[in-house]
Parts: structure tokens; sequence; C-alpha cells
């Protein structure tokens, strides 16, 4: 059995002075979780230089990401049969590959940014229920980065990784990729969350005229990771292969309008 060794990724700023250094343990006791469909969820450590001789300090030119508490490096993989072997991508196919999870997540950013932005607009009317204002959640997306490694000799440890917030607490599933409605398995709370994402859903699918709305919610507590941009046909190829084009076709039949839609004044799609 081959050793796994952990990996230590330079985050630079320029080609004079290193931000931090991010170690990931790839060992498979490490991992966190049960193995995904198609991505491994490892511990990082930051680790910090000792001594810093930069014009600036390091705080004021840090990511937003490297100020979490906590973080966590996800690489992709494929299987050759369902549920049996893990593979990992030729080097060039998995940075493709990590590019669109990475750009997943700018774009869902983006996008709950938007949705977010009309529920405050609507709340600020009064013209909301009161009772249904007190449901809202306060949600976004997992911070993240891109990491690739330029300083491995070693061709066969070459990798590309998704740096992101960790998420502590009970995972949840609040919709599936291909659908319109949350999960059946959730309790009232964890239900509440998913009618309000379905409101999400129709606000960014109306406010964009019908192109895209974020789908494959699932989280906990206030933070969201792993969401799916959701496209028409002509947009397949733009975010990854989670892009089910046939949800999307069948967003305007499938979606339920709920107390959220409601209550914040849409209109029903059908």
């Amino acid at each position: 059995m081959r050793q796994t060794l952990i990996h230590e990724e330079k985050i630079t700023v320029s080609s004079h002075y290193t931000i931090t250094t991010l170690a990931i343990d790839t060992s498979p006791k490490a991992m966190i979780g049960s193995v995904g469909s198609f991505k491994s969820c490892h511990p990082v450590l930051v680790r910090s230089p000792s001594t810093t001789s930069t014009p600036m300090s390091t705080a004021s030119l840090r990511p937003s990401i490297l100020s979490a508490e906590h973080l966590v490096a996800k690489r992709v993989f494929f299987r050759k049969e369902p549920g049996k072997g893990r593979y990992r991508f030729s080097t060039e196919d998995e940075l493709a590959k990590t590019l669109d999870e990475a750009n997943c997540l700018y774009w869902g950013a983006a996008l709950m940014g938007m949705a977010y932005t009309f529920v405050d607009q609507m709340l600020k009317t009064g013209k909301v229920r009161k009772d249904v204002e007190k449901l809202v959640p306060r949600l976004r997306l997992v911070r993240a980065a891109l990491v690739i490694p330029v300083d491995i000799d070693d061709s066969d440890s070459r990798a590309n990784y998704l740096i992101e917030e960790r998420i502590s607490g009970t995972f949840v599933k609040y919709i599936n990729n291909n659908s319109a409605v949350p999960a059946r398995i959730l309790d009232s709370k964890e239900a509440e969350i998913g009618l309000f994402l379905c409101l999400v859903q129709h606000i960014q699918y109306r406010l964009s005229n019908e192109m895209v709305y974020l789908s494959d919610f699932q989280g906990s507590g206030d933070l969201l990771t792993d969401c799916q941009v959701i496209t028409g046909s002509d947009f397949v190829n733009n975010f990854g292969d989670g892009n089910c084009t046939a949800a999307f076709k069948n967003f305007r039949s499938e979606h339920q309008c709920n107390q959220f839609c409601r209550a914040f004044g849409l209109q029903a799609l059908e």
C-alpha cells in the first residue's frame, strides 16, 4: 500500500511574499465524513509564517477564506462502477472539474445575494406578514478558494483542491439536484428552510428572466455548500456535470408555490 503524505500548499501574493501555508492531510483515516458521490473531504491546517518581512500586514492581504476558523479540502474523483473504488482524474481534467465546482460556488454566492436583496427590499415595504418574516433564515454559501500546488516534485502527488469553510453540526440535504421541492425527510425547522429555499429558486428564476436558479441545497446551520447552478440547454457546459437541464425544463411545472412565495408577492409559474 502506498503511503499517503500530507501535502503542504503555499498561497502567495507575489513571488516574494507568502501569506500562509496550507497543510492538507490526505490519509484515509483523517478523511472527514463518508466519501461523497464524486468528492473526498480532508482536514486542513493553516500555518501562518513565523516571521513577516512584507511591507503590508498578512492580515490585510489575507483572503476571506483564510479567516475561517476551520477549513476542509475537497478533491474530485470518479468511479468506474457505482459504489466501487475511487480513481483520480488526470491533472488537467481534475483542474477542470474543480474549477466547475468553484464556479458553482461563485455563481451561487451571487445568486443567493440577488435573492436576499429581493427579500430584504420586500421586508422594508412592510407588506410581508410578520409570522412569515420571523421564519426567514439567513443563509450563505461557504467561502471557498481553488488551491493549485506549484512546488510538488512528485507528479503522482499533484492535486487540485477546493478549500472551503468547514461545516459543523448535522448535515442536511434540503433540496435535491433534480428537484424543485424540499426533500421528504426533514424535521419542522429543516422543512421551513427547505420551503424558503424554494422561494429562493423562484426569485432567481424570475429575476434572471427564467435563465438560471440554484439547486442541490445542503449544509448545516446558516452555511450551505455544494450547490448546483441549473440552466437550460444553452448553458449545459457551463456548470459541470450536475447542471441538470431536464430539471430546468420542468421547473415551471414542478415548482410548488408556498407560504413564502405568496407572502413575498410572487406569482405562480404555471
